[in-house]
Formats: C-alpha cells, sequence, structure tokens
C-alpha cells in the first residue's frame, strides 16, 4: 500500500466528517460550509489529476466513520446485539452510502474529462441530487444541511431546497477542483460565486410574503423515559408533570391557544388507534391542544385531541430501516422478520387529513426520521396543508451520542424551506424549536429530564421550495442542461 495517498485520503475524510460533527458546536457552525467545500474541492483535484478511485472511496468510508462512529455502541446496547455483528453492521452501512458518493464523484470525473468544467459542476450536481432523492439510506440526510451552520446562508433554503443547496455544494466543489487540477487561476472561484448567490438570496428573504399570524402558548415535556419499554402508568405520569407545569406558567390563557407535546414513544403497551372517549376528554377539561406520540397494533403513531374537533391519528409514513421495519419488497421483509426475530411496523400513508386540523390552525406531525426527509415533508404539507411542523422524537437510543445534534441540524432545513416553525419534542433530550428563517436551537443535554413552556408568534413564509415542483424542477433543469454539455461537446 502506498502510505502517502492512504494518509491523505484519510485526512480528506476527517475534514468530511469534522464538517458534520460541527453541528455539535454551534458557534464554530461558519465552519461547516467552508469544511465541506474544501473537501469536495481537494477530492474532485486529486481525482482530476488521476489518482486511484479506491483512494477516493477510502476518503468518503473514513468521513462516515468519523460521523457514525457511535452506532456500533448503540447497536450492542440496545439492540441488542453482539458488538462483533454491531461492526460489521455499521461498516456495511458505511461502504453503502461511502458507495453512492463515489459513484457521483466517478460519474462528475467522466463528464468532466470530455465536456469540460461544466460537466464535472453538472455531473457532480445531478448526480448529488438524485442519489440523496433516489438511493437507498438507513440514515438519510442532506448535504445541503452544512448551510445550516451561517444565520444569513440557510435562509437560500426557503429559495432552493435542501437538495437544491446540496447540487450547488456538489456542483462548486467539483468545478473549483476541476479547475486546480488543471493549474488554472482563481481555482476557487465557484465557491466563493456560490456563497455570494446564497447571500443575495439570504438577504432577499425578508421579501418573500407571509400569511395569518399565528399565536401559540407550547408546553413540551421530556420525560427520559427507558427506551423502547412499556409501562401501565406512563400517561399518569405524563399527566402529572403537564399539569404541574400548566399550573406553573399559567396556561392556557385567554384568547391563547395551549399546544402541551408528549414525544414519540411517551405512551405505549396499548393500541391507540381504538376509539378511545377519554382521551378527548383529557383535552377538554384542561382547555388544551394535545399531540402525543404512541402505538396501536403494529403502527408507529401520533395522536391529537383538541376541544370540539375530532380524535387526529396519523402513523409514520417512512419507518427507519432496519430499526423500524425491514427493507424490501413483502417477501423479503417476512423472511428477513422471520429469521431476525423481528415484527416490522407497518408504515402510514399521506392524505388530506395528515395534518391535525383546528379551526385556524393546522398542525402538521413528524415521527423521529421523517423530519429528516425532505420529500416527505413537502408531500405531507402538499396534500393536508400546515402552519406549522412538529417533530416528535425518540433519542434515547443514540444516549449521549452527537446523533441529536445531527438530528438538529438536519432538520432545521424542514423549517426553512417550508416557511413553517418546527417544534421538536424528544423522549430523551434535546428539544427545542426552529423558527422559518432558521434561527432558534436545541436546549439542555440528552438523556436528561425536562419541561420546557414558550410562547411563539409567526406568520407562515411563503418559500417557494414548500412547492414540490421546485424539487421537480431543479431535477429537469440539471437533467437537461447536461445533457445540453454532453451533446455540445460530442458535437465539437
Amino acid at each position: 500500500m502506498k502510505v502517502r495517498p492512504a494518509l491523505e485520503a484519510v485526512g480528506l475524510g476527517l475534514c468530511f466528517a469534522m464538517a458534520f460533527n460541527l453541528a455539535a458546536w454551534p458557534a464554530l457552525g461558519f465552519l461547516e460550509p467552508l469544511l465541506g467545500l474544501a473537501f469536495l474541492a481537494l477530492l474532485f483535484r486529486k481525482s482530476f489529476r488521476g489518482e486511484h478511485p479506491a483512494w477516493s472511496f477510502l476518503a468518503f468510508l473514513v468521513g462516515f466513520w468519523g460521523i457514525f462512529h457511535w452506532v456500533p455502541q448503540t447497536l450492542a446496547a440496545k439492540g441488542p446485539m453482539p458488538f462483533p455483528m454491531a461492526l460489521l453492521g455499521v461498516l456495511l452501512l458505511n461502504a453503502w452510502e461511502a458507495l453512492g458518493f463515489w459513484a457521483v464523484l466517478l460519474f462528475a470525473r467522466w463528464l468532466g474529462r470530455r465536456s469540460g468544467i461544466w460537466g464535472a459542476g453538472l455531473g457532480a450536481a445531478l448526480g448529488i441530487a438524485l442519489w440523496e432523492l433516489l438511493g437507498f439510506h438507513v440514515y438519510p440526510f442532506t448535504w445541503g444541511t452544512l448551510i445550516g451552520g451561517l444565520p444569513v446562508l440557510i435562509r437560500s433554503a426557503a429559495f432552493l431546497g435542501s437538495h437544491g443547496l446540496s447540487a450547488l455544494l456538489w456542483g462548486a466543489g467539483a468545478m473549483a477542483g476541476f479547475r486546480w487540477a488543471e493549474g488554472k487561476p482563481r481555482a476557487f472561484l465557484p465557491p466563493l460565486a456560490l456563497l455570494a448567490g446564497l447571500l443575495l438570496l439570504g438577504l432577499a428573504w425578508p421579501l418573500l410574503p407571509k400569511g395569518q399570524e399565528h399565536h401559540l402558548d407550547v408546553v413540551m415535556i421530556q420525560p427520559n423515559w427507558p427506551v423502547g419499554r412499556a409501562f401501565p402508568w406512563m400517561e399518569a405520569a405524563l399527566w402529572q408533570r403537564s399539569d404541574q407545569e400548566l399550573k406553573r406558567a399559567g396556561l392556557p390563557r385567554p384568547g391563547r391557544r395551549t399546544l402541551l407535546l408528549w414525544p414519540e414513544s411517551s405512551v405505549m403497551g396499548r393500541n391507540d388507534l381504538a376509539p378511545n372517549p377519554r382521551l378527548p376528554e383529557e383535552a377538554r377539561r384542561r382547555g388544551i391542544v394535545w399531540l402525543y406520540g404512541t402505538e396501536g397494533e403494529r403502527y408507529n403513531l401520533v395522536r391529537g385531541e383538541a376541544p370540539g374537533v375530532p380524535s387526529f391519528l396519523q402513523a409514520k409514513v417512512v419507518p427507519m430501516p432496519f430499526g423500524e421495519r425491514m427493507p424490501g419488497p413483502a417477501p423479503v421483509q417476512s423472511w428477513l422478520d422471520e429469521h431476525m426475530g423481528f415484527l416490522s411496523q407497518e408504515p402510514g400513508s399521506l392524505g388530506p387529513q395528515s395534518s391535525f386540523t383546528l379551526p385556524d390552525l393546522k398542525i402538521h406531525p413528524l415521527l423521529c426520521s421523517e423530519a429528516l426527509i425532505p420529500w416527505r415533508v413537502l408531500r405531507g404539507l402538499d396534500l393536508a396543508g400546515g402552519d406549522m411542523l412538529v417533530n416528535l422524537t425518540n433519542d434515547g437510543w443514540f444516549e449521549g451520542s452527537i446523533a441529536t445534534d445531527l438530528h438538529g441540524a438536519q432538520i432545521r432545513l424542514r423549517a426553512v424551506e417550508t416557511g413553517l416553525p418546527l417544534l421538536r419534542a424528544t423522549l430523551t433530550g434535546k428539544s427545542g424549536f426552529f423558527r422559518a428563517d432558521g434561527s432558534g436551537g436545541l436546549w439542555g443535554k440528552p438523556m436528561t429530564e425536562a419541561a420546557h413552556t414558550f410562547s411563539l408568534d409567526w406568520r407562515p413564509v411563503q418559500a417557494p421550495a414548500r412547492s414540490p415542483l421546485l424539487l421537480a424542477g431543479e431535477l429537469v433543469a440539471l437533467a437537461l442542461a447536461t445533457l445540453l454539455v454532453g451533446w455540445r461537446t460530442r458535437r465539437s
């Protein structure tokens, strides 16, 4: 093995990992896009100079290990499974994710060698957008998250969406690497032009139209329950804590709604798909809007109750592969369930009733990892509408790892690209909320008990990225531009 390229690949992988791990240190968020663009430019430079592709694959592999290094211990402890098996599973996961990025790199290199700098940039942009959208991911995330560390730049997500940001970052990185490999001056002009363009979009964000003003008092109960365990007293204990917090805060107040949030898996061990007249009565008696995470049959549910409206039920639409549902067609999934001793959850469906509808407010709920998937959020809002997003999450599986900060960094973009505030209520911490301009954050520490009460006043922003048509348009435009560049190169 050649020592120098191996060390360079490891160093690049660590740069990749650090760019995403900075989510745990908000004060250093401004470094996220800079590290990400530097990683891409260096990687493409080495690739266009003819370095063996195996070294770029190693860089991606090291990067994913740096991001998900905490997963084997989680699988071993919470699975439970033998640590060697957990380690092997994570290595396979990292290799699969690295393979997708590697394929995008090779496609951009192939196109760049035939069509020049524009071929490199468009190939990288189209490739990463398709991989993020169509590739199989156990833990989905978007490269555009790196923009979230900069308060002004993150507002550009309202115009471009997460996948649009990913495409631009990869395109700019590929173009910089191409120029650098060719020894041309001003190699970092594409990344600088990208950052300048995002800055202009961020500055234009206040000009976007806004909707009707809403006012809400919010109470989040973070119980820090043991993960995956059901107790008969869960609801009663949560009501005790909730009533104490409502009394302490003097809620509800006249003329203003109070929203009470309990996280995913806060009430377990019963079938909440079934009618239960006591549940709406609990909300009516207290005069509140109540949303909580529960279960019913083989569904992971969010249930909502409020005075004068029907009970709300929505099952998780995209259960997490391997963690909640074995992937693949029904025969494959059944075989995996049978041989691994697992019971896969059933996926829910989206429709006009997928938002909790009150007379003057629509709340669109997202269960845990669903908030990581832009198309799931956009599709739900397109079908059911919504004035705010609520993410009910169980982060207890990940204990004190960086996972909760990675999750928070990802879902921040859902608030900006939809133009809606996003409330995050967790079982074990960190809870928090994000405004439509990307401001806000997470509170406290993982594995803690807490109650959070705050007032929220907002007007939904009419963000262009909220329309699913924008994403489709971006993909079509990238595909057509890539074909045009390839056709012109062939003609010449």
